[in-house]
């Protein structure tokens, strides 16, 4: 019964890791500046003027 419960907690183990490793190879792949110079964020300025 001991086996089922390791083997159990250490595939728990390996999914976590494997999600993190995954989540941040993608993190560190992907430039966050650049939706700041794609897709800016309005000012009160245009807020007003499409009113």
């Amino acid at each position: 019964m001991i086996n089922w419960w390791l083997t159990t907690i250490s595939l728990g183990g390996f999914l976590i890791i494997s999600i993190s490793l995954f989540l941040y190879a993608l993190k560190s792949s992907v430039n966050t500046e650049e939706s700041y110079r794609i897709d800016p964020l309005p000012n009160d300025e245009n807020e007003s003027k499409e009113e």
